[in-house]
């Protein structure tokens, strides 16, 4: 599990390279793509990318959470600052994360695809883009909700390939689906795939 001592590391890091992180509230099941700007002792100043027609909704929520690649933080104290939006660290604020072992992010643009046989029909080839990965787990980045990526799926043979070269198989358990919208305001589903096997080359 990452040490508290890292945590300064990871948030500049996410900031030097302008990694997204995702902030959300409990007051609205969506999330939101976003970029740290500045980070001042405690107080995480993020670029305010929640849309006006989710912003009251937002707002109402009683808890606030960002994750930066495998940090997830929990707090009370969120204040927007015009187009910025900023996220208080309070003490004991870091929460337990579904991987705790270091994310690898990726984007659209590197193209790292994982490729897999839909399990309900055993024929159709699924592809679809990462969001990131880690040695416990990885993510995807779909569309919509559709049932070979439910909640419980087991997915085998998921092979991942960077530039249309492999890289890697595993097989694993879908854990989850987290609706956010992306930088470019489009709406998106996040499919969490936690590995039940070791990836192999």
């Amino acid at each position: 599990m990452i040490q508290n001592q890292d945590i300064p590391q990871v948030l500049n890091d996410c900031k030097r390279s302008r990694t997204p992180v995702l902030i959300s509230s409990s007051g609205l099941d969506v999330a939101f793509q976003t970029i740290i700007r500045e980070i001042d002792g405690n107080t995480i100043v993020l670029e305010n990318m929640v849309k006006p027609e989710f912003i009251s909704r937002f707002a109402k929520g009683e808890k606030f959470f960002l994750q930066c690649k495998m940090l997830r933080f929990q707090s009370t104290d969120v204040h927007p600052r015009g187009v910025f939006m900023a996220f208080v660290i309070q003490e004991n604020s870091l929460t337990e994360e579904t991987r705790q072992s270091e994310r690898f992010m990726f984007t659209p643009d590197e193209n790292v695809i994982a490729e897999l046989i839909n399990p309900f029909d055993s024929k159709t080839v699924l592809r679809r883009y990462l969001m990131d990965m880690s040695a416990t787990g990885l993510s995807l980045r779909i569309n919509r909700p559709t049932k070979p990526f439910a909640a419980g799926t087991i997915l085998s043979d998921i092979k991942v390939a960077i530039d249309g070269k492999h890289w890697t198989t595993m097989t694993g358990e879908v854990v989850y689906n987290r609706k956010f919208m992306d930088l470019k305001g489009h709406l998106k589903v996040q499919v969490g795939i936690k590995f039940l096997q070791p990836p192999t080359e």
